[in-house]
């Protein structure tokens, strides 16, 4: 085995279990405290969907914040803009307690006064649990069910299931948390599970370029999605450094996708439905294309080696 190989091998490890018992408990902390908010709206139904990292189990060690959505499900936003007008439904008109980003801050103001300076409420998304000697961070982000309407294939129409998030600066974004989780399990499984083990990789690399300011910071979920896009065939090499020669040939892949003009243009989420380059994302293709030159010249990977 080489140094590198054996490096990898590290890289690629998850939360270990005392990280994992410091997640769990900060899961727990965060439904807990919700709970105690909802019994002052007894009308408001709610469900809590691990999403990101922690439940994808794509967590690197010493790097293992917890993120859940708690998602009102008594009613729902939807987006019709992809039917013909005919088809198009409207709102019921009927109104809900605490709509839009009201639930935030009704939430965000509860946790405040249950956490005081260990929960900050400044960020414009989540409400982040701050870390301390016996839990993980956590990001608990105030949600609604949501519904993107489309034509199936037949020409019926059909729906994508997400949640909208509002934000307090006015704006929301959309997200789809199940398609993603249930997608990179299935790739994990036809991959032989080292496309997880290549994602934790690739956050570790990104951590390092970062720390040695190579790079500017990138979201983890970058990492997830761009490895994702990464045909099957790259993974799994049969020899004696198989992580070594993954990776080399999946960061080729990648950069050589993120061109200018490449084929990344048209790349999905993970949840197969969003693109992955494009107005609203927190990344661009130069980002990434710029990600896989530094992790190349990072481990020193050789080009033919795979």
């Amino acid at each position: 085995m080489t140094a590198l190989e054996d490096k990898l091998g590290r890289y690629c490890q998850p939360s270990s279990d005392h990280e994992q018992a410091k997640q769990d408990r900060a899961e727990r902390m965060v439904r807990n405290a919700v709970e105690i908010w909802k019994v002052d709206h007894e009308d408001v139904r709610i469900s809590y969907v691990p999403k990101g990292s922690y439940a994808n189990n794509t967590n690197v060690r010493q790097d293992s914040d917890v993120d859940i959505a708690v998602v009102r499900t008594d009613f729902y936003y939807f987006d019709t803009s992809e039917l013909r007008e005919s088809d198009k439904q409207t709102g019921s008109g009927q109104t809900f307690p605490l709509e839009g980003v009201a639930f935030r801050n009704s939430l965000a103001q509860s946790l405040k006064v249950r956490f005081g300076s260990d929960c900050d409420t400044t960020g414009s998304t989540a409400i982040e649990l701050i870390e301390n000697s016996g839990r993980v961070s956590a990001d608990i982000v105030p949600s609604f069910d949501f519904r993107k309407y489309y034509y199936d294939v037949h020409g019926r129409i059909a729906y994508h299931s997400g949640q909208k998030v509002f934000k307090t600066d006015g704006t929301s974004v959309v997200n789809y948390p199940l398609q993603q989780l249930e997608n990179g399990r299935a790739k994990n499984n036809a991959t032989s599970r080292r496309y997880k083990k290549l994602v934790r990789i690739l956050k570790r690399a990104e951590n390092d370029l970062v720390a040695a300011g190579r790079i500017k910071e990138l979201p983890s979920y970058f990492m997830e999605c761009l490895m994702y896009r990464v045909p099957n065939d790259h993974f799994n090499h049969l020899s004696d450094t198989p992580l070594t020669d993954d990776l080399t040939s999946a960061t080729a892949y990648i950069w050589s996708a993120t061109q200018e003009g490449g084929d990344a243009l048209g790349w999905l989420e993970p949840n197969e439905i969003k693109p992955l380059f494009g107005s609203g994302q927190k990344w661009t293709m130069a980002e990434a294309n710029t990600l896989m030159l530094e992790v190349w010249r990072l481990f020193d990977l050789k080009a033919g080696s795979n």
